[in-house]
């Protein structure tokens, strides 16, 4: 199978964009603004109190997305963001970017 898509190159637009940096940004905004729209939520996952140090994020997948298939014409990056506590994942967080911009087009965070 061929090599169809340049991952050095997608990875290198990635960097130059600052999109992993943009995606963790965007999950703290949400997770903090989960904390305040909906405080029973969050104190049902977090039942003996929320610990930093027990919290980890990292970035688990970056695709590229064809949405208009087979148009081709509205397509964007998405980074899955995946954040777990005490060693069990318990949610995620996916920040979806414009392919030609770079700017953000869409958020989604999830907790389990």
């Amino acid at each position: 199978m061929s090599n169809f898509i340049n991952v050095k190159d997608f990875k290198n637009w990635i960097l130059e964009k600052d999109l992993e940096r943009e995606t963790i940004e965007g999950f703290w905004e949400n997770f903090n603004s989960w904390k305040e729209e909906y405080p029973e939520e969050y104190e049902e996952t977090f039942k003996e109190g929320f610990k930093s140090e027990k919290l980890s994020i990292y970035i688990n997948t970056v695709s590229f997305t064809i949405t208009n298939y087979p148009d081709e014409d509205f397509n964007h990056v998405v980074i899955r963001l995946n954040f777990e506590y005490d060693d069990s994942v318990i949610g995620e967080y996916r920040m979806v970017f414009d392919y030609e911009t770079g700017e953000v087009f869409d958020d989604i965070f999830s907790v389990y």
